[in-house]
C-alpha cells in the first residue's frame, strides 16, 4: 500500500483508480479493522488519524508496530 504521504490522496480516489494503481480493492469507510502499522509506530499512528479524519471509522493502529509482530513471529 501507499506510504503516509500518499494515503490521503489514495483514500480519496475512485475505487477503479485505486484498484488500477494498487492492485487491491479500496477500503470502504465503514470497513472494520482497517489496520495501519509501520516500523516503530509513529507513521502507523499518523496514518490511522488521517484515515479516521476521512471517515474511515474502523481505522486502527497496530501499536506494537512491525518490530513487535516480527519478534512474535520469529
Amino acid at each position: 500500500m501507499a506510504g503516509v504521504s500518499e494515503l490521503e490522496s489514495a483514500l480519496q480516489m475512485e475505487p477503479a483508480a485505486f484498484r488500477a494503481l494498487y492492485s487491491a480493492e479500496k477500503p470502504k469507510p465503514e470497513d472494520e479493522n482497517l489496520v495501519f502499522f509501520c516500523q516503530i509506530g509513529k507513521r502507523g499512528f499518523q496514518a490511522t488519524q488521517l484515515a479516521r479524519g476521512l471517515g474511515y471509522t474502523g481505522a486502527c493502529n497496530y501499536t506494537g508496530a512491525y518490530r513487535e509482530w516480527l519478534e512474535k513471529e520469529g
